[in-house]
């Protein structure tokens, strides 16, 4: 069978309009107007694992100059959320526009490029990759077939196989500097310098932040151990603001600024226990900077609410290219720019080996939290995580019982049904007030909301993994993309594939052109007689097609 999800909230129709002018609103301010060219180049920085870790975010310690200049000069956002607080998931999010639980990519993680190798997975599941449903594409593929050279450097991490057809340039030298002369760039660098496994690989090196002078949240003891690491996370996040401090200064040395949008931001929250993988504040609220050219809205902090499953359709929307209606997500700037949202959602299940579920719905002052083992503690042994020396240290002196009162939730709070918080008055998210009366009100409406998104989008969401992995991958093998067929008229070579959703990626072999080069079809292809055509036909968690080489004559239709 060919897994194809019959999603309410799924459209395939897409529409694009260009533009040589483009709208930005803003809540404060009435609509501006920044003259851009008809296709601006964007620059992301995405970095890993920090929660709003920057000086221009109020951190006292943090050593971010170059970030906090960006924010100075462009718009800082307080209420932009991850969907989910570990890696894969969150990708997988702001690569669709949609939401993680729809789509099956929820866990942490189903896929990776060493296979049956992977440990950090139960034993019962071997890993695969998410199906996309029908239709739906990374978001790269709308900007390609607006004319943008698209680059990703290099983590991918999206639930299924980075797509032939999704980058321009994909891995470790991949760069907008590559582009051919005059094209528009959208390039992503992903900053792997404040991994949370970066905690103790580089917990040898030299600090540039005192330890003694590091913040402890209140739901971690104040040791030593603890504050080393700590400190390390901060110097970690110091190096990333000097590596992305070089990423600006290329664009700015190929005088590149007056026509670039630079976007920043952490791929879900903090490094540290009780941040990341968590669905508290602390594993899902995340710094995200946008820097306009000529000063346009600079110095504004923008407070609406956004999650990443807005990100994509935002992107768009700044390119002047029409989101899909697919995505779950609204553009927040840009030409297609929507009125603000009231919630942002988001949802996480197992960790690695560790099996959970848990959803969650946020505004602008409360967090409610449905959790589906409700006898479960929220401290999980992940594997991996106990690399970290303050993991190790916590549990041992939770083991001594030398924690207090707030340290020891995190190990033996059975956390019941629901929680809830008042984030305003709470920002570590400690006291559950799900059971306060002056509260009931205020939960109910959380409660609904959740319901409601619960019941529009997350059929996938409630299917046991083993049965979604058959689902993607039925009697165990992975679907393979129909090889592509051509038909050629008068020069013009057209290409298909008769798998429903499928894109294609075609080289041309022959004068004038790039052969090791791979172009994303978007319609019948001008050729030279002596031009070779490959072709391969693509989709989103199914295997490649075997090539099709448009000169044999059996792969005609």
């Amino acid at each position: 069978m060919n897994y194809t999800p019959a999603f309410s909230a799924i459209n395939k129709t897409t529409g694009f309009i260009g533009a040589g002018l483009l709208l930005f609103g803003c809540q404060q301010a009435s609509e501006k107007e920044l003259e851009l060219p008809f296709r601006p180049n964007i620059l992301v920085i995405s970095c890993e694992d920090i929660s709003p870790f920057l000086g221009v975010y109020g951190d006292p310690v943090a050593q971010t100059p170059r970030l906090d200049q960006l924010a100075a000069e462009g718009i800082k956002f307080t209420n932009m959320f991850a969907n989910v607080g570990v890696c894969a998931p969150s990708r997988a999010s702001l690569i669709t526009g949609m939401y993680p639980t729809a789509i099956g990519a929820n866990h942490m993680r189903n896929y990776s490029p060493d296979g049956p190798d992977y440990k950090y997975i139960p034993e019962n599941i071997e890993v695969y990759e998410v199906v996309l449903p029908t239709g739906v594409k990374c978001f790269t593929e709308f900007l390609r077939e607006e004319g943008y050279y698209c680059t990703n450097n290099s983590k991918t991490d999206y639930q299924f196989a980075s797509p032939l057809t999704a980058w321009d340039e994909d891995g470790n030298e991949a760069h907008w500097q590559n582009r051919p002369e005059g094209k528009p760039f959208f390039s992503i660098f992903n900053l792997f310098v404040s991994h949370e496994s970066q905690v103790w690989a580089r917990g040898d090196l030299p600090l540039t932040v005192d330890p003694d002078k590091v913040p402890v949240p209140p739901y971690f003891p104040d040791d030593s151990i603890i504050r080393h690491d700590i400190a390390v996370m901060y110097s970690n996040i110091h190096e990333m603001d000097r590596q992305a401090e070089r990423l600006i200064k290329q664009v700015e040395d190929a005088g590149l600024l007056d026509s670039t949008i630079i976007i920043f931001y952490s791929d879900h929250g903090g490094p540290l226990p009780r941040q990341k993988r968590s669905i508290k504040e602390s594993g899902t609220l995340v710094p995200f900077i946008v820097w306009y050219p000529n000063g346009f809205r600079k110095g504004e902090t923008e407070e609406r609410m956004a999650s990443f499953v807005d990100v994509p359709a935002t992107i768009l929307s700044l390119a002047g290219i029409k989101p899909p209606e697919y995505m779950h997500g609204k553009a927040f700037l840009g030409k297609y720019s929507e009125d603000p949202r009231e919630y942002v959602f988001g949802g996480r299940n197992r960790m690695d080996e560790q099996i959970d579920k848990q959803g969650f719905v946020r505004d602008e002052r409360f967090r409610y939290i449905r959790n589906y083992y409700p006898d479960q503690v929220e401290f999980m042994p992940v594997t991996y995580r106990m690399q970290m020396p303050m993991m190790r240290r916590m549990l041992e002196l939770y083991k001594k019982n030398e924690l207090n009162e707030i340290q020891r939730i995190y190990f033996e709070n059975i956390r019941g049904e629901e929680e809830f918080y008042d984030v305003l008055k709470d920002p570590h998210e400690i006291n559950n007030l799900i059971d306060h009366p002056d509260y009931q009100g205020y939960i109910s409406r959380l409660r609904n909301e959740f319901e409601k998104w619960d019941e529009e989008y997350n059929e996938m969401w409630h299917i046991p993994e083993i049965e979604t992995r058959e689902m993607f991958f039925p009697n165990d093998k992975q679907q393979i993309v129909k090889k592509p067929t051509f038909k050629l008229n008068n020069g013009n070579l057209s290409i298909e594939s008769k798998t429903p959703g499928a894109s294609i990626a075609y080289q041309i072999n022959g004068e004038g052109h790039n052969p090791d080069h791979w172009f994303l079809y978007n319609g019948p292809v001008a050729i030279n007689e002596d031009d070779k055509v490959t072709a391969i036909g693509v989709r989103a968690g199914f295997k490649n097609s075997n090539a099709a080489y448009h000169k044999e004559k059996n792969n005609y239709k």
